[in-house]
């Protein structure tokens, strides 16, 4: 299935205590019955490319609930596929 643009959500702006310029911002995505091997897929997340960049959480819950993950972005072009990667805990 594709992205739902309504199901994401804007969870915070993560601005640096020192006023450095860059900031990361964290995301809440529902993919609804999308698996989290569809979600991760390159390009899942480009409709909403001009509001992800590089660096940026994405909380995600797929297979109706069943399923969460934390999502990096780490690639967010202009053109060409959005990418993300599944955060490794140990």
């Amino acid at each position: 299935m594709a992205l739902n643009k309504n199901q994401l959500s804007k969870v915070s702006n993560l601005n640096s205590v020192t006023g450095a310029a860059a900031s990361r911002q964290i995301w809440h995505y529902d993919a609804g019955a999308d698996s989290v091997a569809t979600a991760v897929a390159a390009g899942y997340f480009n409709d909403v490319r001009g509001y992800l960049f590089a660096g940026d959480v994405i909380h995600l819950v797929a297979a109706g609930g069943t399923a969460f993950r934390v999502l990096t972005v780490t690639a967010a072009p202009k053109s060409g596929n959005v990418t993300v990667a599944a955060a490794a805990f140990s």
